[in-house]
């Protein structure tokens, strides 16, 4: 069943301008969610899933939220938060107070909150006393309303929380049963949007981009050159994009975009400035 899976993934994936190796790690949860839709339909094998979204093209919209990953935790790649709330956020806040403007971040496909609200605590309890009067605004946007209606919610399980400093824990959370709540307070600068951004992105210029294991990891080579080149458009001079840990932009992007360190961290250079 799992050699049907793959080989039914195999050819399904391009067709959605997606790709098989960042697929992977988690054909499994896939897979599962594949032959549940199978049970559903009443077909027993993958070659009869195939003739289905051939004679009915609505199908791929649910094969494509099939494919989609939802795997996050709170300050998750410590280190690229770390160099974030040190070297990088700093930087760009003193530019923001300059030109008497918010900073403003973007969070691409943000699942269920865990990525946009490590930065608003970052901001809080880490940078916020240094630049009084800078407003710091969080765009967070992912495909899937359910898991958006979950970081609205802001509740999470402590295996989602462990990274973060105790401090931080206890004060900007409260607990109901086995579930802690984010307080309203470190809510209010977060904006949420239900966007596909293969199809749409944000509006308006953003000093900070973090787009982790999304784009790079499951969309194709060609589908990969237009979004960062819309997220480049999307960037202010001398602004950051964050990949995940084990991405990198594709080597055919014309660009202006200088890796940070060891970090998936790129900055997109001033004109001919790097």
């Amino acid at each position: 069943m799992t050699n049907g899976c793959i080989q039914f993934l195999q050819w399904a994936l391009p067709r959605m301008r997606m790709r098989w190796a960042g697929f992977r790690k988690v054909r499994k949860q896939v897979c599962k969610r594949i032959r549940r839709r199978m049970a559903t339909l009443g077909l027993k094998a993958y070659e009869d899933y195939q003739r289905w979204l051939e004679a009915h093209p609505k199908e791929w919209s649910v094969l494509d939220e099939m494919c989609g990953i939802v795997i996050s935790r709170f300050y998750r790649d410590w280190a690229v938060f770390d160099h974030l709330k040190s070297e990088i956020l700093p930087v760009l806040a003193r530019r923001a107070m300059a030109e008497d403007r918010p900073l403003r971040c973007w969070s691409a496909g943000c699942a269920s909150g865990e990525e946009p609200y490590t930065l608003s605590l970052i901001w809080y309890f880490a940078l916020k006393q240094k630049f009084p009067g800078l407003e710091f605004k969080i765009l967070a946007t992912d495909i899937n309303s359910r898991v958006l209606d979950r970081a609205r919610a802001g509740c999470y399980s402590y295996g989602s929380l462990k990274a973060l400093p105790k401090i931080w824990l206890s004060t900007a959370f409260y607990k109901e049963e086995d579930t802690y709540c984010l307080h309203p307070a470190f809510k209010k600068n977060i904006e949420w949007i239900c966007q596909d951004i293969r199809i749409t992105q944000p509006e308006g210029q953003f000093d900070l981009v973090l787009c982790r294991n999304l784009v790079a990891t499951y969309f194709q080579t060609e589908l990969q050159l237009i979004l960062f080149d819309k997220m480049k458009a999307l960037l202010q001079p001398n602004g950051i994009l964050v990949l995940g840990g084990h991405e990198k932009l594709p080597e055919e992007l014309d660009g202006i975009f200088v890796k940070e360190q060891k970090q998936p961290i790129y900055r997109k250079a001033h004109g001919d400035k790097v």
